[in-house]
């Protein structure tokens, strides 16, 4: 897994905490006790015991080196509080070798007091105020003469209680940086699982191609999925521009339609990549439909997401791939086979139509039974015939070929045909049909194609609606656009069926329950027609009350 795509996170260690401590004070004892010693060499101080200076000298060494091979050593705590009390010998020996001048160097105790506050808790505030009391005391008892014996043993008392101040506040503060530091370790460990389990998933995820790149584009993670998905390994495009993963006049297409020119400072290459980035620069969510392709060879087809990568500052973007590939050549084969067959099919229905016109249906030359057997073969030749066209309608606006011919039309005109054409139907079914007119409503669109909407609409609310039943259409002006609604009293659409209901071929459970006739087309139709007029369409159904669709169309020229 790149560390480049999930952060790294390092351990927290409160143990080395407590060791760097240990060494950090024993370094800056080691000095004191050092300009200690060499105060004692100035002829006004003149150590009456040198030799005792000496000793300490050496016992200071000791613990300063026994405090180096703390870390590697790794001594526990207790044995780590031993330290502070050799430091406590060493002044003493130099306070003995002092002698007169030995309450001069009582402030050396704080470094062991500090260091045993720190290790012990509030245990070792106690072991530090005993080793400030030891300090302070001890050198009065070897001392013949104090110069100011009242005023020495007033601050030889008074010291251990600053020691003992001093050492609860260390306490305390390390105890709250310790507790602080076992905790950082502990959510350190959870994030380090989270983050290996995120690792672990990411590359077992070879049906999804998850590329990582930086600020501009370049490639600094890319997993197995990538790899099967493009045909490329990590090593190969490793520091690569994502770009070059595409079909070379489909980048050029995104980035132009961007219009992007490079800003001051910036390379044509990053302007490319934030062309293509489009509102993914600014923290939205781009997806496009790419063709992948390996040295200059198509490998296929993928759905492509881009976003921001998380964290601070510009760490980059997260490129997720879908291969669509198989999708698409089930869709083209699908289109291809529907066009293939609708054609082959409107040519000998066309001619059975054009040969049932020749037999004059209503003329005197057939017997009623004749006649009644040919109007079967018509209705129903009309009927394929429809489906054939629903069907090449539906290749067209697979194919991206759909076009309507806009020109000046009136929608109450289109809605009163409607209405005349399906009366009849509307009359044999015992549905009271009701066309109500408000007036003209003109707006630009192709006749044909609204006609063929209308139709749809209206023949889907004459199929559900019982006998007794009514559809009321109502076409008419609301602001800047014109307003088709068809009301039915059937039994209205459940709700899991209404997100489905343009769909192509979808018929729910109900219908094909209650075998109603129909392929599932009319309302995928409709809403290809609507979309391209430029308008909507909703559908508002309560089951029990019936439903009503309400189409909105822009009245002006689109």
């Amino acid at each position: 897994m790149s560390d480049s795509l999930l952060p790294r996170l390092v351990p927290v260690d409160a143990g080395w905490r407590d060791r760097r401590a240990v060494l950090t004070g024993q370094l800056v004892f080691t000095a004191m006790y050092a300009m200690g010693f060499l105060l004692g060499l100035l002829p006004s101080v003149d150590f009456a015991d040198a030799e005792f200076a000496v000793v300490g000298a050496v016992v200071t060494v000791v613990a300063l080196g026994l405090a180096v091979g703390l870390p590697r050593t790794r001594w526990s705590a207790p044995t780590a509080t031993l330290l502070p009390f050799l430091d406590v010998a060493a002044i003493l020996l130099l306070e003995r070798g002092a002698a007169d001048h030995a309450v001069l160097l009582n402030g050396l105790v704080l470094v062991p007091v500090v260091i045993l506050a720190w290790l012990g808790g509030l245990r070792g505030a106690a072991l530090a105020t005993l080793a400030s009391v030891i300090a302070s005391y001890t050198p009065v008892l070897w001392v013949d003469e104090l110069a100011d014996p009242a005023g020495t043993v007033v601050r030889s008392a008074f010291f251990p209680v600053i020691c003992l101040a001093l050492a609860v506040f260390v306490a305390q503060v390390a105890d709250t940086t310790r507790a602080g530091a076992i905790e950082l370790s502990r959510l350190a460990d959870e994030l380090r699982a989270s983050r290996d389990t995120m690792a672990g998933l990411i590359d077992a995820a070879t049906e999804q191609a998850i590329i990582g790149t930086d600020a501009d584009g370049r490639i600094e993670f890319f997993n197995r999925g990538a790899e099967r998905q493009t045909g490329w390994t990590a090593t190969e495009v490793r520091g690569r521009s994502v770009l070059d993963l595409a079909l070379p006049a489909e980048i050029d297409a995104l980035v132009g339609r961007s219009a992007t020119t490079p800003r001051p400072g910036e390379t044509p290459e990053r302007a490319r990549w934030r062309g293509a980035l489009g509102e993914a620069a600014h923290g939205g969510v781009r997806e496009v439909d790419l063709t992948l392709v390996r040295r200059g060879e198509v490998v296929g087809a993928s759905h492509v997401v881009v976003t921001r990568r998380g964290g601070a500052g510009d760490r980059g973007y997260l490129v997720i791939a879908s291969d669509v590939t198989r999708e698409r050549e089930i869709e083209q084969a699908k289109s291809r086979f529907i066009g293939y067959v609708s054609h082959e099919l409107r040519t000998p229905i066309s001619s059975v139509l054009g040969y049932l016109e020749l037999l004059d249906l209503d003329g005197d030359g057939l017997t009623a039974e004749q006649r009644g057997h040919l109007e079967v073969i018509d209705r129903n030749a009309r009927r394929l015939l429809h489906l054939v066209d629903d069907l090449l309608l539906t290749a067209q606006v697979d194919s991206g070929n759909f076009t309507v011919h806009r020109q000046p039309t009136d929608l109450r005109d289109v809605v009163a045909a409607a209405a005349r054409s399906a009366a009849p139907t509307a009359a044999a079914a015992g549905i009271e049909l009701v066309d109500d007119d408000t007036g003209p409503v003109p707006l630009h669109g192709d006749p044909v194609r609204l006609a063929q909407a209308v139709d749809n609409l209206v023949s889907n609310a004459l199929k559900f609606t019982p006998s007794g039943g009514a559809v009321t259409l109502r076409a008419e002006r609301v602001g800047d656009d014109a307003r088709l609604t068809v009301q039915d009293t059937g039994p209205g659409i459940a709700p899991e069926d209404l997100q489905h209901l343009t769909e192509r071929f979808y018929r729910s459970r109900r219908v094909n329950r209650e075998r109603v006739p129909g392929v599932g087309l009319g309302l995928a139709i409709t809403q290809a027609i609507v979309d391209a007029h430029g308008g909507t369409m909703r559908v508002d159904s309560v089951v029990g009350r019936g439903t009503t669709f309400t189409v909105t169309l822009p009245t002006a020229p689109g």
